[in-house]
């Protein structure tokens, strides 16, 4: 008899263990289609419309509505419903949710005093079953019914509380990485905007840059016409008969100035190659500049960046402006994102020459290195900057430019991309006396895919 009674317990446990691995492999088909449906989707409205087929697989129900509530004028609206004539039991629900809005199950749905309705199907409907579904942004109400009076039981009630809690949370995180992925939008066209407008302020400089060298690559040509006819004419010469002695040859030779021509072809044709190559390095590192790809990850060398950006800036900088040089004699090499450093090292040069606007000064550039980490220093000898303003030159949208000249967000472009090469930016400067802009670059630097972001520096300086 007492074995009876065991073997009779251990059944109950096994049917126990039984039911609740069914129901947790039902939760966790639920859960799986769930997320399938969250990761395909763009807009929390049109996921939801996907949560009818997926709880219909675990749940029977003749029918389903969702609707949607508005906070500001505390009313609900349809948002999806599985059966046509839906709005016609809208005010019903509406009417059951202003007495009981968290009601999870109804039994008899004709019981209740508020349900007067005319359509032949949502009258045949006896059991509903409801849950809210609440996010950061939005609120819900999920309603499922029967034609079965008592159709929904105690394992239906959990499992639908369980996905609507699974539900909420993840679309929670959903709506903030759609609104991340917004401000990111919106930051990346900001960063974007600088770029151009540095592009921009530069065209006219950099056409002139390109216009000079192709100036005398262009008046060289009619020269090279000129010397390549009297070359031309020479060996026409030397080929008559009357020419043949060698007299007559060292005669037609100075003639045409024979060496002297060709020493002037060699000089035109080695300054046309250097005004040649002086236009193509400009574009090239225009190019460099410009490049829409900001997260590429390159080798870079140091030196060879910051002399394509001085090329890029000359034009801005000559004016008021000499450069000295104190490079490390042992090359320098970086892993980045050599158009992100552009846009730093641009910036910086651009502010240190308007900083000489008035005079003609000095920019220095020094780079050094030791085993881990590239230094680099950048300073002018121009109007400095204020004690009071120096700690908000890296805050977005912070200049001490006049309107129209600068948008205050270059500093704090630059901060956040050296801070995701994991670098350090720091700035010294005195009124009257100039600006010194340190940066520290690790050689190895850990990149990642993240977005550059530049707002965060905001909430950074407000602390």
């Amino acid at each position: 008899m007492k074995n009876n009674e065991q073997l009779l317990e251990r059944i109950h446990q096994l049917e126990m263990k039984n039911k609740a691995l069914e129901q947790a492999g039902a939760f966790n088909t639920l859960i799986l289609n769930g997320l399938e449906a969250i990761l395909a989707s763009s807009n929390t409205d049109e996921l939801f419309k996907d949560f009818f087929s997926i709880l219909q697989r675990t749940i029977s129900f003749s029918a389903a509505i969702l609707v949607k509530y508005n906070p500001n004028t505390e009313s609900y609206s349809m948002l999806k419903a599985s059966k046509e004539n839906a709005e016609k039991v809208l005010p019903e629900l509406i009417a059951i949710l202003s007495i009981q809005p968290n009601i999870k199950n109804i039994f008899e749905l004709r019981k209740l005093t508020k349900w007067q309705i005319d359509d032949l199907f949502w009258q045949q409907q006896h059991s509903l079953l409801t849950a809210p579904v609440t996010t950061n942004k939005k609120q819900y109400q999920l309603f499922v019914f029967s034609e079965k009076q008592g159709a929904f039981n105690q394992k239906d009630v959990s499992l639908l509380q369980q996905f609507i809690s699974f539900t909420g949370n993840t679309i929670s995180q959903f709506e903030q990485k759609s609104l991340q992925q917004r401000q990111q939008n919106i930051e990346q066209t900001l960063i974007n905007s600088e770029k151009m407008a540095s592009l921009g302020q530069m065209a006219a400089g950099v056409a002139h840059e390109i216009n000079n060298p192709l100036s005398y690559v262009i008046s060289n040509i009619q020269n090279l016409a000129h010397n390549i006819q009297q070359h031309t004419n020479l060996i026409k010469d030397l080929v008559k008969p009357q020419f043949q002695s060698t007299r007559a040859i060292n005669e037609r030779l100075e003639h045409y100035q024979f060496d002297e021509l060709t020493q002037d072809t060699s000089d035109i044709l080695s300054e046309m190659k250097e005004g040649a190559n002086r236009v193509k390095e400009i574009v090239q590192s225009l190019k460099l500049f410009a490049h829409p790809n900001q997260t590429k990850i390159d080798d870079i060398n140091l030196t060879s960046l910051l002399e394509n950006t001085l090329r890029v800036a000359w034009n801005q900088i000559k004016y008021n402006a000499t450069i000295e040089r104190y490079y490390c004699a042992d090359e320098i090499k970086l892993i980045g994102r050599t158009t992100q450093l552009y846009q730093v090292f641009l910036n910086i040069f651009i502010n240190a020459a308007q900083s000489l606007s008035n005079s003609v000064g000095m920019i220095a550039v020094t780079t050094t290195q030791d085993s881990y980490n590239a230094y680099i220093t950048i300073s002018d000898n121009g109007c400095g900057i204020p004690a009071d303003k120096l700690s908000s030159i890296f805050d977005p949208f912070f200049t001490t430019k006049p309107i129209g000249k600068g948008t205050g967000l270059g500093l704090a472009i630059s901060r956040a991309i050296i801070e995701q090469h994991n670098g350090k930016i720091s700035v010294q400067s005195k009124p009257g006396e100039g600006t010194v802009f340190s940066i520290t670059l690790p050689k190895n630097s850990d990149l990642n895919d993240e977005e550059l972001t530049i707002i965060a520096l905001k909430e950074k300086n407000d602390d």
